[in-house]
């Protein structure tokens, strides 16, 4: 999905429909530790071209599914996700910060997509379903629940010593 300013002044009624389909390289994930895959990524929308202003807004809905790691066990989750947004694009140089500058007059829009979805890549995400909770030599993470029934029987202590405590009447 790349137009260039040339193409965008030769359409008609100012506007582009697109809906396509688009995959992410393997590679792309290497150094993300919150998103490890991108599965059935489909891109729909309409550009609109203003010669005057020199600018190019596009309506975007992106959905799919991301697979991100389940935060107890480190197993793969998948999460769909659905997405829409408004961005711009300007061929001139502009101070706005929401507003991507154009460089060598081509439109790319599979960064900005990249971009988009690494917005809704959740902070925690754990796995339905009943969860093995990993353990190792000496520790083990546990459920809340099960946090709660151990700690019930256990005495705080920094009390302790006062279970030994005897009131004496005289």
């Amino acid at each position: 999905m790349k137009w260039t300013r040339a193409e965008l002044l030769n359409l008609q009624e100012n506007q582009i429909h697109f809906d396509e389909f688009v995959e992410f390289d393997k590679n792309t994930f290497k150094m993300n530790e919150r998103l490890r895959d991108l599965h059935d990524i489909h891109v729909s929308g309409v550009g609109y071209f203003s010669s005057t202003s020199n600018e190019f807004e596009v309506e975007l809905e992106i959905t799919g599914i991301m697979e991100c790691p389940c935060a107890i066990t480190n197993e793969s989750v998948d999460v769909p996700f659905d997405t829409c947004c408004h961005e711009v694009f300007s061929f001139a140089e502009t101070d706005d910060v929401d507003v991507h500058v154009v460089k060598n007059e081509i439109i790319e829009l599979i960064p900005v997509i990249f971009q988009l979805i690494n917005l809704e890549v959740p902070l925690k995400v754990v796995k339905d379903g009943p969860i093995d909770y990993p353990k190792g030599n000496g520790w083990q993470i546990m459920s809340e629940e099960d946090y709660e029934k151990s700690k019930g029987s256990q005495i705080d202590p920094r009390l302790a010593k006062l279970k030994d405590f005897k009131i004496e009447n005289d």
